[in-house]
């Protein structure tokens, strides 16, 4: 079945998925891992503290940031005419699960100052072979789900099905529905949980998708594959994960499904509604109510941005495409006056988050300097907690990227870093092609 999840997993890759889940057997994120011995000093520069660029003086000793100049310095990185930001955290990915993406993605993930990225969905087998890549000083570090749970109909069996077709393959809805957690009732609830448990995730996730309509949405041949969960088991999965001390995120597509998960309490929507819109709904079915806005925001709930992937949707008709747009910035707008935490993720299989960072900077709801901030410091404490990533304060990982412009009025030149630092260590090369098919 390894097979049939790889081919699964690349070639899902060419559309829009949330795939399925990679887990592994870690209680939350990565330590962090051993680092250079060699001490650096980083020379001039404009470092960003969250509002804007200044001038800074900072020293990696042991791959942790200091000012306090060591006896002995080893190395010296000139960044004079420099501007200097943590590393960017790509929140919502399916890039880094399977073997024959993982090698190119990671190199496309450093070549974009992205080095660290949660996979949204597998079991920890279908990883287990190239797992050992990850989470060193010279590559990316992921955090991995520990469960991904759908419908028997759900998503995304129908994406699974339509690749292997695609393929020449012929493959049953039994034999995929093995490389994710089916869920229909609450018997099949207690059935898996005993195995989702033991995998100790470091969060599971959840499918729900327009749940208003889950029972003619089930009955319809045409959606065979992608459904979700009955709206009334995430309620029941949350309060066995929470008792479990196990994060709950959720696929999330309309504002119902918002709804739904903040009331059941989930940790974190993987999707702002309104990325798309389904055949047979209007825009106003994506627009969270100002109510629910206020308990995520009073609970705590994080969302994460996704608004990129709108492209592979907007791009059907020009009215589809205002009315997305829309509707992205009225829900942006909202959450973020309200105080809802926000995560910026892409759910871009072939890009990365900083084509997100990008594409809302577009939609001109926030300050680029906020931007920048929730891109590299809000999310790497939001996805990545305990690891102490996303500042430069004494005692952080020693890690930037710096670029040869200034972000702030020249957001392009995000995709163009010149200089990559992980724990102390120099990165060099650059993403090669993309693997060919």
């Amino acid at each position: 079945m390894r097979a049939l999840a790889n081919l699964f997993a690349a070639l899902a890759a060419l559309v829009l998925s949330a795939a399925p889940a990679a887990a592994h057997d870690q209680a939350g994120p990565p330590p962090p891992p051993a680092a250079p011995s060699a001490t650096v000093a980083f020379q001039g520069g404009q470092w960003f503290d969250g509002e804007r660029f200044a001038p800074d003086q900072w020293y990696a000793v042991d791959g942790r940031l200091t000012r306090q100049r060591p006896a002995r310095v080893d190395v010296t990185v000139d960044l004079t005419g420099r501007w200097v930001l943590p590393p960017f955290v790509e929140a919502h990915n399916h890039d880094l699960q399977n073997s024959r993406f993982a090698a190119w993605s990671v190199d496309k993930y450093l070549a974009q100052g992205v080095f660290y990225s949660v996979q949204l969905c597998s079991k920890p087998e279908t990883v287990a072979d190239f797992v050992g890549m990850f989470g060193r000083p010279g590559t990316v570090d992921v955090r991995y789900a520990g469960a991904c749970i759908s419908s028997s109909d759900g998503h995304p069996l129908g994406i699974a099905l339509r690749s292997a077709k695609d393929a020449g393959m012929e493959v049953t809805p039994e034999q995929m529905r093995s490389e994710w957690d089916v869920v229909d009732t609450l018997a099949d609830l207690d059935r898996v949980w005993p195995a989702i448990a033991a995998r100790k995730p470091s969060f599971v996730k959840l499918i729900v998708i327009n749940s208003e309509r889950y029972a003619a949405n089930r009955a319809d041949p045409e959606l065979f594959g992608y459904n979700g969960l009955d709206p009334a088991l995430v309620a029941p999965i949350a309060e066995r994960a929470h008792a479990a001390g196990v994060p709950v995120f959720m696929h999330a597509d309309s504002a119902h499904d918002f709804a739904v998960g903040v009331r059941a309490g989930v940790d974190v929507l993987v999707h702002l509604p309104g990325y798309r819109i389904a055949k047979g709904m209007t825009a106003a079915d994506y627009r969270i109510p100002d109510e629910v806005i206020a308990e995520a925001a009073r609970r705590g709930t994080v969302v994460v941005t996704t608004t990129v992937v709108a492209g592979h949707y907007a791009k059907r008709s020009p009215e589809q495409a205002a009315a997305i747009r829309a509707t992205q910035q009225d829900n942006l707008r909202r959450l973020r006056a309200a105080g809802v935490k926000l995560a910026i993720g892409s759910d871009e299989v072939m890009g990365t988050v900083v084509d997100e960072v990008l594409h809302l900077d577009g939609l001109g709801v926030m300050p680029r300097a906020e931007l920048l901030r929730r891109a590299v410091r809000d999310t790497a404490e939001l996805m990545f907690p305990g690891r102490r990533i996303g500042r430069f304060e004494e005692g952080y990982e020693a890690s930037l990227v710096a670029y040869g412009a200034n972000p702030l009025t020249d957001l392009e030149t995000l995709r163009r870093p010149v200089v990559r630092i992980k724990q102390g260590g120099l990165l060099a090369g650059a993403a090669p092609p993309p693997p060919a098919g």
